[in-house]
């Protein structure tokens, strides 16, 4: 099972608003927001990988978040 980001889940908690479920400006910031915070757990996995590690901060997210969603 796949882990859930902090931005998935208020994603998806807000689309039960009906105002917002539809509006292309949400959309767009939740991209946004989703491509900063994987940058943000890529750049984490990076800063505090060991040298036995044979995975990259992209695999590490893809396998832990399940990629592009």
């Amino acid at each position: 099972m796949k882990k859930q980001t902090a931005v998935e889940f208020l994603a998806k908690s807000l689309k039960d608003f009906p105002h917002i479920k539809h509006s292309q400006s949400f959309k767009d910031l939740v991209n946004q927001a989703k491509a900063m915070e994987k940058e943000q757990i890529e750049d984490a996995w990076d800063d505090g990988i060991d040298s036995f590690s044979t995975r990259s901060a992209e695999q590490y997210y893809n396998e832990t978040y399940g990629g592009k969603k």
